[in-house]
């Protein structure tokens, strides 16, 4: 049997990845040699958007604020904040204390599987897209080291407060530049409680326009699709400046 038989699948836990939250990614090795092998190291090359998730620390600092009261919790730091590694940092699980000692023994036929956890910190502005990096098992069979490449691949999305925001700051200006349009320069110069109220209608509107386009497909959606926070800026500009008439295109009454 070839010495390279080991199988790898890596699997995240969600269909896609919400930047600004954290997620697991699990890597399951199955053993089809004839014999035991000894899984010495994991290594994944984190690309630089993302950042993973030290599990001892987190698990020290979640403790800590298991002990904590509840009113104190409320100015806490997540305990994720504090566990994170640097940006683009690889990821290494293995025995750290004896090299080359392993961390799994996997019989023949047999599978195993390891996890952690990670993150997308910079959430506002970014676009959804695919993120792929590699990643590499090494292990002993029959007293030779071997090493087993696979790829980690993963849906980034935006959050939708992010598209949200974008919906709001489009609104506000989409309703200056109409303002602007229909008044010129007089409208700098005397900016009244109307004005304010319309601001706060079309920011309604931009808002509740984001959130029912994220949940439409891109083929029932048949104005825009937010993806991002320009999608949702673009949106509220058209809503602040278009007013109602547009509004009722995106989210059919």
């Amino acid at each position: 049997m070839s010495v390279s038989a080991v199988k790898i699948k890596v699997t995240i836990a969600q269909p896609f990845v919400i930047a600004g939250t954290p997620f697991s990614i699990t890597t399951t090795i199955e053993n089809a040699h004839e014999e035991t092998i000894d899984i010495l190291e994991f290594m994944y090359h984190i690309p630089y958007q993302m950042q993973w998730i030290h599990d001892e620390k987190y698990n020290a600092e979640f403790g800590r604020m298991d002990t904590i009261p509840w009113y104190k919790k409320i100015i806490q730091t997540a305990p994720w904040k504090k566990t994170i590694q640097p940006p683009g940092q690889s990821m290494r699980y293995a025995n750290l204390q004896v090299e080359d000692q392993p961390v799994f023994s996997v019989l023949s036929g047999e599978s195993t599987s390891y996890s952690f956890n990670a993150i997308v910190t910079k959430w506002l502005f970014i676009s959804g897209s695919e993120l792929v990096f590699p990643g590499r098992v090494k292990y002993r069979y029959n007293g030779m080291i071997h090493y087993a490449p696979f790829e980690v691949q993963l849906i980034l999305r935006p959050p939708l407060l992010a598209n949200s925001l974008g919906a709001l700051m489009g609104s506000i200006l989409g309703n200056i530049a109409r303002s602007l349009k229909d008044q010129g320069a007089i409208f700098l110069q005397n900016i009244t409680i109307e004005f304010v109220a319309t601001s706060v209608l079309a920011s309604i509107l931009a808002i509740i326009a984001v959130v029912y386009s994220s949940r439409r497909s891109s083929e029932s959606q048949p104005i825009l699709t937010v993806e991002d926070f320009f999608g949702g800026l673009i949106i509220g500009f058209m809503i602040g400046y278009l007013g109602n008439s547009f509004f009722q295109k995106v989210v059919p009454l």
